[in-house]
């Protein structure tokens, strides 16, 4: 346990980098203005209590009352538009100040010179700002979030999320305090207080408009597709194998034998719904639900769409409801745009709520993609199937689960083959989970390099050519770059994006002989070989302009 308060206690400081943290700074640099030097501490007091409350406890009580999960993020719009309100107009100004200092009066003396309700002030503004925070915890906090759901929150939750909170106030009050001294340092900001107090006050309620519009989560999204790897090591902290254990043991199997009524996992997706309003387990009571894991550029996850959308055709009138959780395994996939894209082309149509953070797949101690739950009319969780195939069984259990007698299974005639021959594993082109590279080169990440392709690749060996970047989740093509891959298997997929949002065209050649040229165009999985009667053979693609590689996956 104490292994855990310390990991949360150094996650909560390195928070304050996240990307999710941006659009919220507005908010945090506001306590540098006005209110004297107690407000700060205001601020702090407001954001650890509210925080604290809101992990612990107001996530039980949304879900207990069946409220919407956006309301306490309304809320904190709420009082940040106030807020921002107050410093913008002279006259809001005037009686809130007149408020606080009656308040501050009724329980202690102001002394002469001292600005009145600084502190009160801030302890509004930080209240505002801990219901907003909880998008941006890692893996640590998530699983307390998805304890507190379970209604299992013991001490140990509460010091791990005191510890999580308390790592983040120091940067929050360091920020706060260097922005005063900031101001107070140089005359000019001091005589033109006024003027940076309106100027905060509309950073204010334009961050309260984008948190009431959801325009923060897109900015959160576009810097990510801006700056892939912007932000991707902040959890590294907590993946930890030793931190991972210490989560396993915390968790237990709460899952193992679960009942709606006592877990719902689907809270805490933290994300948009996509095809349908938000929903949980709870609400669904009575319908057989059956809760997909997937990410649209995983081709195994692809390969079982097929199957989800007969047995949703089939039987939805029958009382079965599929909900796609998307947990997205590489950057571009955090993306409203390109998940509601992506169902489009893929034809999903059932209801998917976004895990950017990774909240509901923790809840589940989920680890693959595609992975399956079913629950029953009773919300009894009768079934799980981690990967491809298995569809018969599925069905059947589908089927028994609406009062059903299994009779045939259903055909799927737009299913996607799967070779028996495909024996080469999934390969990952960045550094981070990279492997049987074989270029004889020295790997610089993140810096373009020069590579050669060896005279000879071995089998499931790979080697690129050319200008390449080698990051850790994906690696930068550049002009005349190529990437050369001997593989087993009838089909090839590889991950890719157009890396400066144009067309980028790949000639395509497979042992010498060239196929249909790639068009590059989107962030997804293309098809790059698929051969039935093909077992093996040497693959190289090289690129016309700017493109990332992300993985391969085989068929």
């Amino acid at each position: 346990m104490l292994l855990l308060i310390a990991f949360a206690f150094l996650a909560g400081i390195v928070t304050v980098l996240s990307p999710c943290i941006l659009p919220v700074l507005p908010v945090v640099l506001s306590g540098s203005v006005g209110g004297g030097k107690s407000k700060p501490w205001g601020v702090i007091t407001g954001f650890v209590v509210s925080f604290t409350i809101f992990t612990l406890t107001l996530s039980s009580l949304v879900q207990a009352l069946g409220l919407n999960p956006d309301l306490l993020r309304w809320i904190a719009a709420g009082l940040i538009l106030v807020f921002g309100a107050v410093l913008v107009v002279p006259a809001l100004k005037d009686r809130f100040m007149a408020w606080t200092t009656s308040l501050v009066s009724r329980s202690s003396s102001v002394r002469p010179g001292k600005p009145a309700g600084g502190y009160w002030s801030g302890l509004v503004l930080g209240l505002g700002l801990g219901l907003v925070w909880t998008p941006c915890v890692g893996p640590i906090m998530a699983s307390v979030i998805s304890l507190a759901l379970t209604q299992t929150v013991d001490a140990g939750s509460v010091f791990i999320t005191l510890a999580y909170t308390l790592g983040t106030a120091i940067p929050l009050f360091l920020i706060m305090q260097g922005g005063r001294s900031l101001l107070n340092r140089f005359p000019w900001f001091t005589r033109h207080s006024s003027g940076i107090q309106r100027g905060f006050g509309v950073l204010m309620i334009v961050t309260a408009v984008a948190l009431f519009s959801g325009a923060d989560r897109l900015f959160s999204t576009w810097l990510l597709n801006t700056f892939p790897s912007y932000g991707s090591g902040l959890t590294a902290i907590e993946n930890q194998d030793a931190v991972k254990a210490e989560l396993s043991k915390k968790r237990g199997s709460t899952l193992a034998a679960s009942n709606v009524g006592a877990v719902d996992p689907l809270t805490l997706g933290q994300g948009a719904w996509i095809n349908s309003d938000p929903l949980t387990l709870a609400g669904l009571k009575g319908k057989v639900v059956l809760v997909d894991f997937w990410t649209y550029s995983c081709i195994n996850c692809v390969r079982t769409l097929p199957y989800l959308r007969a047995w949703y055709e089939k039987y939805r009138d029958k009382g079965l409801v599929i909900v796609g959780v998307h947990s997205p395994e590489f950057a571009f996939e955090r993306s409203e745009n390109n998940v509601r894209q992506a169902a489009k082309d893929l034809k999903v149509t059932w209801p998917i709520v976004q895990d950017n953070a990774f909240g509901i797949w923790n809840a589940y101690q989920n680890q693959f993609w595609p992975s399956h739950y079913l629950y029953d009319r009773n919300g009894t969780l009768v079934e799980t199937h981690f990967g491809e195939g298995h569809y018969a069984e599925t069905e059947a259990a589908i089927i028994q689960a609406l009062g059903g007698v299994v009779a045939e299974t259903t055909k799927v005639s737009d299913a996607i083959p799967v070779s028996a021959s495909a024996k080469t594993p999934e390969t990952y082109v960045g550094y981070g989970r990279g492997a049987r590279f074989s270029s004889p080169e020295t790997v610089v990440p993140d810096k373009p390099q020069t590579y050669s392709v060896p005279d000879a690749l071995a089998v499931d060996h790979w080697a690129f050519g050319g200008p390449w970047t080698i990051g850790k989740e994906s690696s930068l093509a550049g002009p005349g770059s190529s990437l050369s891959l001997r593989f087993q298997g009838a089909r090839v997929y590889l991950v890719l994006n157009p890396a400066e949002g144009k067309p980028v065209r790949v000639r395509v050649t497979v042992d010498g002989k060239v196929k249909a040229p790639l068009t590059v165009d989107s962030d997804r999985v293309y098809t790059v070989v698929d051969d039935e009667g093909r077992s093996q053979g040497l693959l190289k693609l090289e690129f016309e302009g700017p493109a990332r590689a992300f993985a391969f996956t085989f068929g």
